[in-house]
C-alpha cells in the first residue's frame, strides 16, 4: 500500500514520515461502480485518498437534478474542505464510477498531523487554493455560457484530455449533469454543433469534425 500512498499528489511533497504516518492512520476501503462512498450533511468523519479507481463529487439540484461538480481518480482525494474547516457534515456527494479502492483517513487524525507537520500544511493550503480556483471557474461557466457554448469548451477538454488515464465514459445524461442543463437540451445542442459540421457521431461516440468552428462555438459566435 506504501506504494500507492506514495503516489496521492496531496502527500507527494510531505516527506517520508508523513507518508508513513498517513499509512498508519488510515484505513483501505473497497467499493464497487455506482457504490456511494460518502452523502452530503452526513458526519464529516474522513478525509479519502484514491489508491485506484475513479469517483464522482456531485450535488442534489432542487426537483431532484444532480449538478456534477467533479471527476477525480487515483492519486486525488476528497473531503477535505470540510475537514479542514472543521464543518460537522459533509459537502457532497461522492459515489464509485468503478471499482475503486481509498484510504480513509480519521477527520481528526488528519488535522493533528496537519499542526505537526509544516510541509503537509503548506501542501494542504495549495491544494485548497487549487480546488477554490476549480469552483470558481465553474461558477463562472454555468453562469455567464450558454450551454452551447458549455458544450464546445467540455468537447474541447475532452479532446485535449485524450491519452490520460483511462476513465468512466461520459453519456449524455452525464454531460448534462455536469454543465447544469438537462438531457433535451444538451441534445438540442449536440445535433446543432454535428449539423454545422463541428462534429459528428460514430456508434456511441463523439468525434471533433472541426475544432475551428468548435471553438469559435465556444467563444459565441454563431
Amino acid at each position: 500500500m506504501r506504494k500507492k500512498i506514495g503516489d496521492i499528489q496531496l502527500l507527494q511533497e510531505a516527506g517520508e514520515d508523513t507518508l508513513a504516518q498517513v499509512s498508519a492512520l488510515g484505513v483501505a476501503r473497497g467499493y464497487e461502480r455506482g457504490e456511494a462512498i460518502i452523502w452530503a450533511q452526513d458526519e464529516c468523519r474522513y478525509v479519502y485518498f484514491i489508491l485506484e479507481g475513479e469517483v464522482e463529487v456531485y450535488r442534489h439540484a432542487s426537483g431532484g437534478r444532480e449538478q456534477m461538480l467533479d471527476r477525480l481518480g487515483d492519486g486525488q482525494c476528497f473531503n477535505l474542505v470540510p475537514v479542514c474547516l472543521g464543518l460537522p457534515e459533509n459537502l457532497a456527494n461522492v459515489r464509485a464510477l468503478k471499482k475503486t479502492r481509498v484510504l480513509a483517513v480519521p477527520a481528526a487524525d488528519f488535522t493533528r498531523l496537519m499542526e505537526t507537520e509544516p510541509r503537509l500544511a503548506i501542501t494542504v493550503a495549495r491544494f485548497l487554493a487549487a480546488r477554490l480556483e476549480h469552483m470558481t471557474r465553474l461558477i463562472e461557466t454555468l453562469s455567464l455560457y450558454s450551454v452551447r457554448q458549455r458544450l464546445a469548451r467540455f468537447l474541447i477538454d475532452q479532446a485535449d484530455q485524450m491519452g490520460s488515464a483511462d476513465g468512466a465514459r461520459w453519456t449524455q445524461t452525464d454531460m448534462a449533469n455536469r454543465l447544469g442543463t438537462v438531457r433535451d437540451v444538451l441534445g438540442r445542442a449536440l445535433r446543432r454543433l454535428a449539423n454545422e459540421g463541428a462534429l459528428r457521431f460514430e456508434r456511441d461516440r463523439i468525434l471533433l469534425a472541426d475544432r475551428e468552428l468548435l471553438e469559435k462555438a465556444a467563444r459565441g459566435e454563431d
